[in-house]
């Protein structure tokens, strides 16, 4: 049973501040590609193909969420949330860009996109109708606790994503890393804006109850219409997936379950009414892999300036 005595809300669980810093990326994503670039898995490279379907428009929801409330949390004073929204912005800003990007790889290899993109976008519109602002906030802190456990996985699953494509991997990982780093930015703006503990609660369990379903959803919806494509049957996406785990388990990091390991533990996490995106406190997975993305990716600048 859970506890849904309230507590006094926080924004963070340290007394540092915590920078959100935008990142000047541009990926050298090229036809070289493979089709299957993650362990050679069909399985995995749709599932993980399919989750990239949903970033960009998923992501300007999130910016769209966050930036109604900006003039009022300016107007509060709030200047150390104020700039890590701003950094919020820029980062959410470059992952849209960066997937859309990777989309015309997709497109190159034969995916027609289009039709399923522009259903997920109108879902949007349609969410926004339904549903008043804080709603809107509620559920992009919610989904934000998915990318973040979706992100920490990825690092702790480190040998396997070493199985994928050179510029895939990075894709994910600096994505991930950045997912981490601002993990707690629209949480703590709902914490601002929605003051009363009681509400609050209420108004942010409905919105991990939309985040949740809504991502479910359309995951799968974006996932079995790549494999649809690609002719895969639901016992050869089975079967793949089985060799998947076996790898994973071969690789000593056991097997992953998207079902238990994000969307469970996501929920029954958040459900806590003390609950805070820094009580897993991972942020030195994100420190480790920026430090040397950041040096290979200037690396590289250089070299294209030489």
């Amino acid at each position: 049973m859970v506890d849904t005595t309230p507590t006094a809300p926080r924004t963070t669980t340290r007394d540092e501040a915590r920078t959100v810093t935008t990142r000047p990326v541009r990926l050298p994503f090229d036809a070289s590609i493979p089709k299957r670039w993650l362990a050679d898995s069909s399985t995995a490279t749709q599932l993980s193909n399919g989750v990239n379907l949903l970033f960009p428009f998923g992501e300007r929801f999130f910016v769209r969420s966050v930036k109604h409330y900006l003039e009022q949390l300016k107007a509060q004073g709030d200047d150390e949330l104020v700039a890590q929204i701003r950094g919020f912005f820029g980062q959410e800003g470059r992952h849209a860009r960066e997937h859309e990007r990777f989309f015309e790889i997709l497109r190159g290899q034969g995916y027609e996109l289009d039709e399923f993109l522009t259903r997920f976008e109108g879902s949007f519109t349609r969410l926004e109708k339904l549903f008043p602002a804080e709603y809107h906030l509620a559920a992009t802190a919610a989904g934000e606790h998915f990318t973040a456990l979706m992100a920490a996985n990825a690092f702790r699953d480190r040998p396997f994503l070493d199985q994928a494509d050179p510029i895939m991997r990075d894709l994910m990982l600096w994505h991930a890393a950045e997912e981490i780093e601002h993990k707690a930015v629209a949480f703590d703006v709902l914490t601002r804006v929605v003051p009363n503990p009681l509400k609050r609660y209420f108004v942010r369990v409905t919105g991990m109850a939309v985040a949740a379903t809504f991502l479910a959803y359309w995951w799968i919806e974006a996932t079995r219409m790549l494999a649809e494509q690609d002719g895969t049957t639901w016992e050869e996406f089975r079967a793949d997936g089985a060799r998947v785990q076996k790898l994973r388990r071969e690789l000593g990091i056991g097997e992953r379950r998207i079902g238990r390991d994000v969307f469970l533990r996501g929920i029954v996490s958040y459900l806590r009414p003390d609950f805070h995106p820094w009580d897993d406190d991972d942020g030195h997975l994100a420190e480790e892999f920026l430090k040397d993305f950041e040096a290979r990716r200037l690396a590289r600048r250089e070299e294209e300036v030489a």
